[in-house]
């Protein structure tokens, strides 16, 4: 019985170069990350009901369009684990944290496996057995996650993770007041750019608050890495006192904290500073 259940183990496989977990969930026990992509979106549609193919366009009753950043982790189970077993372990996480499930479905309910892995997530592994699939959407913090598990014909078991982050001035006005700090990609932006936002987002707070803008930059190079990180902090800074908002501070700390970063290039969080 041994030699049996050894015959079907799957060891954990390195994981995707320049790939990362999500913060605020643990990856189940011994899975590995196949596949990882991260951008910004212009539009991301949020399926909140099953997927159906009508005038040959694969649509879903009911969907939410958001805007921001995309992460998607394409997660590889291990043997001889279930579809379930991995899509509970993440629910479970989901649910503990608060996070509001927006709707959740499996098996044949969910629609086709087909439109799921090649026309929503784009992503040929997870075309599996209909009977096998998990799907559940939901928002946790200000981040909304698309979470689908499934099995193959040929036995093995994924589950894909997307986490979208809308960086609306609501978005990160909600995430300053619930947890005192916000996080801001700064992909493809410039300094100027990111100063108006951010000018916005301060706008909505009573004058004299005070505020820390931090810059994460990764980087092998530390030093290089935090005087590139110090530089564009400086230059955002400048823009936003120049607007007015005087009690700004600014640092750049490049990779020292990997946790923020998060697989990310470059981040900016802004602190509010309470209780002073």
């Amino acid at each position: 019985m041994t030699a049996l259940m050894f015959s079907w183990a799957v060891w954990a496989q390195p994981d995707a170069g320049g790939s990362a977990d999500y913060p605020l969930l643990k990856r189940f026990p011994q899975s590995w990350i196949e596949g990882y992509q991260q951008r910004e979106t212009p539009e991301y549609l949020l399926m909140l009901s099953e997927l159906k193919k009508a005038n040959n366009v694969v649509v879903a009753d009911r969907r939410l369009p958001l805007e921001g950043e995309l992460t998607r982790i394409t997660y590889r189970i291990p043997d001889p684990h279930l579809p379930a077993d991995a899509f509970e372990h993440f629910r479970a996480q989901i649910e503990a944290q608060g996070g509001e499930v927006l709707y959740r479905c499996s098996s044949r309910d969910c629609g086709s496996s087909h439109y799921w892995a090649n026309d929503f997530f784009g992503i040929s592994q997870l075309y599996g057995l209909d009977r096998t699939q998990y799907y559940l959407a939901a928002k946790l913090g200000s981040d909304y996650l698309a979470l689908y598990s499934v099995q193959r014909g040929n036995r093995r078991v994924y589950l894909q993770l997307d986490i979208i982050a809308p960086e609306g001035a609501d978005d990160l006005m909600q995430q300053l007041q619930v947890s005192g700090s916000a996080v801001l990609s700064l992909e493809g932006r410039g300094p100027e750019e990111v100063a108006d936002r951010l000018v916005q987002l301060l706008a909505e707070f009573a004058p004299g608050e005070r505020f820390w803008l931090v810059v994460h930059w990764q980087g092998s190079e530390a030093e290089a890495a935090i005087e590139a990180s110090g530089a564009y902090a400086r230059q955002v800074g400048a823009v936003v006192r120049s607007a007015g908002y005087e009690q700004v501070e600014v640092f750049g700390v490049g990779p020292l904290v990997p946790s923020v970063l998060a697989g990310r290039e470059r981040v900016l969080v802004v602190v509010r500073r309470t209780g002073e």
